[in-house]
Parts: structure tokens; sequence; C-alpha cells
């Protein structure tokens, strides 16, 4: 395999064998590397930003190489080169609002936001109009990230982490979910793998036995016993898989920080007052009232602290004020008869106070007041979900960190075509290493493949990560400061590619309305301006023009063969040169020239060597005879030698019809008499067992010679047994195997065709060699027979036909894999880019799951508590692994409660949801609370191109109370 390395102009600086330690390597949320050795036989400088492509991946060098000589002619080179996941760890997460650049900021926002902030920094950073998109992202809480002086590569991490999930890179597109896509692929011993070896992901955060660790605050030990908030019957530790891996110890406690004894209150009035500073200057003091707050906070101080209120989400005041420890919060006192808090002021910036005109509280804010201890039956609350946090704590974090190790069987890759990739689920069969069910269901989590032999490959298999010690080191929990900024909040969905955009299009983006009808026009003919297609257009229904017809490549009609013996149908060439079957003009044609075209004919069979007729037969010996040869012409000789095998057969007309062979062979020749003495072979050494004389009129014909290997071969042409032949070093009448060189016509009953589905009543071409440009395969019908070329992955730039190859002649139908499935071009030049798909003419599935599956999907799950009943419906139409629920023409939401009269209206108001319906305590029937359930059924459908009537599909999801 040759690879181009460019500069960064694009102009190319070698073209290089890489050497067989040549790698690439590639990890979930890891680096990607591509590894080359090889040698030059010149020097060549190579600078950072120098790339390589592999596998539809770009590589880029990191810093300046220069290369060991060593010899005059010889320069060895052991390069690595990165792709964007390793590369973005040279890029900073900058604030970039308003142009400011900063590298040391906080921010508090939707992961999505997060994310898109970083792909920001990504796309400024690669410069060269780098295009990278946001894909999908899991989570849609807001979560804080201290961006002082972090990475790309270590903000996407900290996302990831704090959402549960992984980043991963998809062509030009981040995603931040679990990694894991594609079929099930089984693999196993000797199933594509040659070996296993079982291990354990490195630097993991790994634990058996966990040390869960309370809040302090609002806690008196005085009171509670405890100086932290406690799980519930005072248990110590859980442990967790401790039967596989021992005892391994973890504490926690920045996990549950925010778990206390509390009471989430809601700002029912607020007031204010101008008051003078201590300065001269008059500033404002804020108070707030909670008519349902149930107790007196005065009653519940502690000894030393001052009462704090914290301000949740939806408040102007969310994320402001002092901070304690990621808190923030503002000090507060307490009125007991008028039952207002007072908000103490605070001057952050000196000149401007918080709270202010702009940034004030206000009714239905919701609060959390701490820094004092509560009612007892707080107490219990907070020690429930301090035990439900652990457990949700152990479920994310106390994953099995087995990973099995494994080389690939190259063959087998190449064979099956199998496509891995990081990510690829694959199941993992082994009796021995699962005994209870005999597999393991996981993915792909790192690929390191050969160079030269891009099917060669170690992959791991595993549900846990490894990290280097570095990714470790990085990773360390620091302060987190809530400097909330003011980005303009985004949309859910992924990021948009617009017109002009160089972002390759994946399932995890869209298009913009303009950039959606510039593909249309790129992709589709049009029906109000002139148009060009680039590939073959058929009508099946027929043509009508109304205007002038030019066909400037010729036209042809019916099925066209170009042959005045064996042709058919009827053809015009791009000279003006026809051919057809018959013709009948009704009033006069008008030719410069009428030519007639003669036919001869040949029978019996056609003999290409000498020849002659013998005029008259004399016999001097038995078995000897002086054969007299017919002169054709005057000086006309014959040209038999001494030695010739020769024969000639003769019909004597008789009554009975006979018919013999006669083989004999010349001991002298006079030419000049034209007379030649032969001995006729014995009758065993003849192919009929039964030899005859040479009489007169018998037309005779060498066959081969006895010993000048120059005169022992000759073609014959034979209407009796249906061929042409060729024969070489025939030194006798009965012809071995070896005698047969050629042969084009019904093959003979030779012993090397034994066992092969050969029909000796159809014509065949035997050769002993063939130098072919162009070699044709057609069926009986005459139509072509496509040879299958299988190209691998799908690529939206490549072309893909079915039909003549321009570059090599043959006939080819091109066949692809995408999205776990075998596709196989069926129209004459599929368009560049259109995707294989369900409802895509151009192809069709071969291999892989066709099926179309619906599943209705839940943002809060299917149990709720009483009067919480807040989720949004949604639903995934998949046809087979690809994701097509925006090809959706119809959707239906309907409710099935038990209840008709409520469920219809209920459908009545919901009949304009589309794509997802919002759920609340509202849409709940009446019966809610006794059923405790009710079931939403989602109806969808969708024009696959190919019939008329679209498919429709539909599915139920229960909510459970």
């Amino acid at each position: 395999m040759a690879i181009t390395i460019y500069g960064k102009d694009g102009a190319v600086k070698a073209v290089l064998s890489p050497g067989d330690s040549s790698t690439q390597a590639k990890e979930i949320q890891g680096d990607n590397v591509l590894t080359l050795s090889f040698t030059l036989p010149e020097y060549v400088a190579l600078d950072v930003d120098d790339m390589a492509e592999f596998l539809g991946e770009t590589y880029r060098l990191a810093e300046r190489y220069r290369p060991r000589q060593k010899s005059t002619l010889e320069w060895a080179y052991d390069l690595k080169l990165y792709g964007i996941e390793s590369r973005i760890k040279n890029l900073l997460v900058l604030n970039d609002t308003d142009g400011a650049q900063e590298p040391v900021f906080t921010l508090t926002a939707s992961a999505r936001e997060h994310a898109a902030l970083v792909v920001r920094c990504i796309n400024a950073g690669m410069g060269g109009g780098a295009d990278w998109k946001v894909g999908e992202v899991s989570g849609t809480e807001n979560i804080v990230i201290d961006y002082e002086g972090k990475y790309c590569d270590e903000a996407l991490r900290e996302i990831a982490e704090k959402t549960g999930a992984e980043y991963w890179f998809d062509g030009q597109t981040v995603n931040i979910c679990r990694c894991e896509r594609g079929e099930p692929l089984t693999l196993g011993y000797d199933n594509g793998l040659v070996s296993i070896d079982p291990g354990t992901a490195r630097n993991v955060k790994f634990y058996t036995r966990l040390y869960p660790v309370g809040s302090r605050r609002n806690i008196d030990s005085s009171r509670y016993g405890h100086s932290r908030l406690q799980l519930p019957g005072g248990q110590k530790y859980v442990e967790v898989n401790a039967e596989k891996y021992g005892r391994v110890d973890h504490y926690e406690t920045a996990a549950f920080a925010d778990i206390y004894p509390r009471r989430t209150g809601t700002v029912s009035s607020v007031r204010s007052e101008t008051r003078k500073g201590d300065d001269g200057k008059d500033f404002t003091i804020y108070y707030f009232k909670d008519s349902d707050l149930p107790f007196n906070p005065n009653d519940y101080e502690i000894a030393g602290l001052v009462k704090r209120v914290s301000f949740q989400e939806g408040s102007e005041l969310a994320g402001l004020g002092n901070d304690d420890n990621g808190t923030y919060y503002f000090e507060t006192n307490y009125n007991s008869s008028t039952g207002e808090f007072e908000i103490i002021t605070i001057f952050p910036d000196d000149d401007t106070q918080l709270p202010n005109d702009t940034l004030v509280p206000k009714a239905g804010d919701r609060y959390i007041l701490w820094n004092i201890r509560m009612p007892d039956e707080y107490y219990a609350l907070a020690e429930q979900e301090f035990k439900d946090a652990v457990d949700a704590f152990n479920s994310e974090h106390a994953i099995d960190i087995a990973v099995f190790r494994a080389p690939t069987d190259h063959v087998w890759v190449e064979q099956t075509g199998a496509d891995l990739y990081i990510g690829r689920r694959v199941r993992l069969e082994s009796s021995e290493y699962f005994p209870e069910s005999g597999y393991r269901d996981s993915r792909i989590t790192k690929v390191t493949r050969k160079v030269n032999l891009p099917s060669q490959m170690d992959i791991e298999i595993g549900d846990a990560l490894s990290r280097t010690a570095m990714d470790k080191v990085a990773d360390s929990i620091s302060s987190v400061r809530n400097y909330a900024k003011g980005l303009a909040s985004m949309s859910a969905l992924p990021d948009i590619i617009k017109t002009g955009d160089l972002t390759k299009l994946t399932d995890s983006n869209l298009l913009s309305a303009l950039r959606t009808v510039a593909e249309i026009a790129e992709r589709a003919l049009s029906r109000k301006a002139d148009d060009t297609a680039k590939g073959f257009i058929t009508f099946l229904k027929g043509l009508v023009s109304e205007g002038l017809l030019k066909a400037k490549g010729g036209l042809e009609a019916g099925t066209f063969v170009n042959s005045m013996l064996a042709g058919m149908g009827a053809g015009v060439d791009d000279q003006g040169n026809a051919q057809v079957e018959s013709i009948e003009v009704r009033t006069y044609m008008k030719v410069m020239e009428l030519i007639f075209n003669r036919l001869s004919a040949v029978e019996s069979d056609f003999v290409f060597s000498e020849s002659g007729t013998v005029e008259k037969v004399e016999q001097t010996a038995p078995d000897t005879y002086v054969l007299t040869m017919r002169k054709r012409w005057d000086f006309d000789f014959h040209a038999f030698r001494e030695h010739d095998v020769i024969y000639g057969s003769v019909n004597t007309l008789l009554a009975d019809g006979s018919h013999f062979t006669s083989w004999f062979r010349p001991v002298s020749v006079n030419a000049s008499a034209n007379t030649l003495t032969v001995v006729t072979y014995p009758d065993a050494e003849v192919p009929a067992g039964k030899n005859f004389a040479p009489v007169k009129g018998m037309v005779i014909n060498r066959r081969g010679n006895a010993v000048d290997k120059d005169r022992q071969s000759c073609w014959y042409i034979s209407s009796r047994e249906g061929c042409i032949m060729y024969l070489e070093g025939v030194t006798k009448p009965i012809l071995e195997e070896p005698n047969y060189y050629l042969s084009l016509g019904r093959p003979k009953n030779l012993s090397l065709f034994n066992g092969l589905p050969i029909n000796y009543d159809h014509p065949y071409l035997f050769a002993r060699g063939a130098i072919i440009q162009d070699l044709l395969r057609v069926d009986y019908k005459g139509n072509p027979v496509y040879e299958i070329v299988d190209v691998g992955r799908w690529d939206p730039a490549a072309s893909y036909i079915k039909g003549k190859d321009p570059d090599s002649g043959r006939y080819i139908q091109h066949q692809a894999w995408h999205a776990g499935c075998c596709w196989r071009c069926v129209a004459p030049a599929a368009t560049v880019g259109l995707e294989p798909r369900y409802n895509n003419l151009e192809w069709a599935c071969i291999v892989g799951d066709s099926s179309f599956t619906l599943a209705v999907t839940s943002s809060n799950g299917r149990f709720f508590r009483f009067g919480q009943e807040c989720t949004q419906l949604g639903f995934v139409l998949r046809h087979g692994e690809m994701d097509i629920s925006v090809d959706a023409s119809q959707v239906e939401w309907t409710r099935e409660s038990g209840l008709p009269g409520e469920d219809l209206l209920w459908n009545i108001e919901h009949s304009s949801s589309f794509m997802t319906v919002d759920i609340t305590p509202a849409d709940m029937p009446s019966n809610w609370h006794e059923a405790r359930q009710v079931v939403f059924r989602v109806k969808v459908s969708i024009l696959d191109g190919a019939a008329p009537q679209p498919k429709t599909f539909e599915t139920t999801f229960s909510l459970k109370k």
C-alpha cells in the first residue's frame, strides 16, 4: 500500500511504501495515531501540519521531523501522525464571548452548550475552513465546568463524565454519548480471532467497597449525633463486585456534597427598601417571603453560623453570590414577626450591588435555606436520598473492568467483509470465559491495525475504557466556580450544515433548507430548466419528445448485435451507419451504391494444412502404395514430406452409403513426378480400429509428422464435430490429450474436464493460454453477467455503477457496506453522495437486517410519582440499524386509558403533535390514581419510494405509577 504525504499547501512531498511495523491505533476517548516506518532514497524535510490520509481519515505531523541517514542513498523515517482526537490536546478552550479569547472562566450551561463551545474552539484552532459540528449529546441538565487553562480533550472528557457518557468523533461530528453502534458482530476463537487475552482496563477508577462520606451542611452534631449525614441504619460502606475482584476500597465525598437535610422553598412575595450606606451612597435592600414555610428558621440556628440562601435554576440570582466550594449563596436575616428574609447586599464589583435592579428575586423563584439545623423529619428524608445517590453512584461507576484483547484473523475479515471499528457492537463467544451464557455482549473500545494489511488488527473488547496515567492525573477533581455566562440557550438538535460548509454528512447532523435545495439540485434532474444527467436514465413506460430528438453517440433499438450473419435488433452509429433486420419502403429508395453480400459454404471438415486429391493408386507391396496426385494447374506439385501423418476420407456412394478413412505415412516423395510412396498404418494404430487402403479421388490432408516437429501441428474446422481445433505434437493417427491445444466449439471428452460443469452440447473455448484485453461474460439471453466488486465501506464521495467500467472494460456491479448492511448498486450509475437506504431505488440490501422497528422514547422513563408525570415522548423508527425517524410523513399520537370519552378529547388536542409529545400531570386520565397505568400509542407512516402506498408502523408505551 502506497501512502502519500502532502505539505500544508497540498503539494505532494513524498510517496512511500510503509514498513510492516506501520500501524494505525484508535480508541474511544483516546488517541488516534498513524505510525509510519519507511525509507526513502533522498532527504525529505517534513514540517508541522504535513499530512497523510489512511482509510478516509486525515493525519498530521505535530512537530518538525528530520529522518535518520543510513547511507548516501537511504534515509530512515519513523513518523507519528495524529488524527483529530490527538490534535485537540494542543488547543485551549477559550471564552469567545464578544471576541474575548479568555482562557480562564467558568460556565454553567447544558452539556450541548459546553460541547458547542469546545467545537467552536476546535474549528478556530484548526483553521483552514475546518467545519466540525456537534452531533448527539446526552444529558439536558446544566453542568458547571471550570475552564481554567483546560484543553479541548480535557473539556470533552469532563463534559462526558458529568453526563455519564463518552466523547467520540464520527467523520467531522463530535458526539457526547456512549460510543456503541452497528449491528452486533459475533466473534470468538477461530471465528475471526486467532487468540483471546483476558485482562482489565488500565487506570480505570475502580473499587469494590465504597465508603460514602455525607455532607456536614445543616447538621448539628449535638442533636443528630454525627457531624455528617449518615446512611439509613448507620451503614458505613457498600460492596459491589467484591466476589470477582476482592476488596478494593474507595471513599467518595464530592458526589454527595449536595445531599443534606433541606427544604426547597418558593418565594411568594418580594419588596425592597432604599438606604444609605456608610459612604453616604444609596443602596437597595431586598426582602422576600415564603408563605408556605412551615417553621421559624430562627428556632433552628446553629451556633457560629449565619443563615444562607442559594437560589435555584430559573431564578435570576441562580449561580450568583458568594462562593462556598462551588455553592453560590447570599447571607440572610429572618424576621420572625414579619416572616421575611432580608438578603444581605454584596458588592462584588465595588460599584454594582447584588441583588440589583436587573438581577433581583421574584415571586416563584425557588431557594434552599442552609447553615441551620432542620426539623427532625427532614433527616430521615435526607438519609434515604443519600442511600439512593450511593446506589446510583455504584450503578454508574462500579462497572466491570474486564477487557479482552485479541488479534484478528485477516483472512476471515477479508472473506466476510467484517467492518471493525471503535464502538462496534460485538458478541464475544467463549464457553470458558462466560460459562453461564456462553457469550458476552460488549463493544470494541480500541483498534490497532496494520497499515499494509488493514484487515489484520488487534482489538480490545470491553465496557470500561482504558486510560493513560497522564489522563488519570489530568482528570483530578478541581474546585468548581459557578460563574454563569450569558450565552444564548441552544436547541437540542444536532448542528446544521449550511451552504458552503465542508462538513461530511452523517447520521448525527442536519442540512439547512438552502443546503437541502442545493443537494437536491445536484442529485436530481430538473423539470423546469435544462439539465444534464451524468449516468444512465431508464424510462419504464417510454419516452415522448415534442421536439427534435438528438442522439450524438448513436441509436440502438431492441437488443442490438452488430453482425451481418448473427446480428439482432437495429442500430445507427455516430457516423450515420445503420444496420437493421429488414426495411420496407412505400415509395422509393435512393442510394449511391448497392452492394450484395454473398455467402460461401464448405461441407464436412476443412483442414488448414498440406492437402491434395489422389489421381491414381498403385499397390507395390502389402500395405505399400504409390499415389499420384492430381494437378490443379500447370506446375502444381504436392507439398507432402516423408514421415507425414496423412489421412483421407471418402464416401463410395454405394447403395449402403459406406464411408471410410485411410491413414498412411510417406516413406519416399518424388516431387517432380508428383507422386509419393506410402505405407498404411496397422488397424491397431488408427482411431476407428480399422484402416483402409487409399483410393482414387480421395482428398488427403496432413495431420502431423512422425519426426519433424515443425510439421506436427494443424488447424481444422469440422461441421461434423462442431468445433474449430488446433492440434500440436501430432506424431501418429491416434491423438492423445496433450495434442489438443485449442478448441472453439463443442468440447472433446478429455479427462482434464472431468468434474467440471460442462454441457458437451454447448460451445466452449479451450486453450493452453490466452492474452485478452476485454473479457465480457453474458448469460444465455445475451445480457452481461456483472462481476460483483466489493469496495468495502460506502464512501459518499465515490462513484458506483452497474455497467461497463470505462477503465477496465469489464461489466461490474459495485457492492458496498453501509449501516451494518451490504448494499448492491442496481442502477447504471448511483447518485454520488446519496446513501444506500430503504427508499433509495438505486441500491438493494443484500446482507444485513432490513426490517423496520419502531420504539417510543421517554425523557424521564416510564415510572412516575403521582402529580409528577412530566416527560417528553418521542419515537425512533429504524431500518436495520439506520435511524429513519426524520423520514416520517405522518405521525399520530393517541391515548388509551379505558375512558373513551376522555381519550377522544386528548387525541383531538394532540392531533398536531409530530416528532414528540409533551406529557404533564394534566394529560393523565381521571382514573390514573386507581388504574396506575396509561398507554400512549404512536402510529408512524413513511413513503419508501417503491410502493405507491405508505408503510405504516405502530407501537405503544405504558406510563406506570
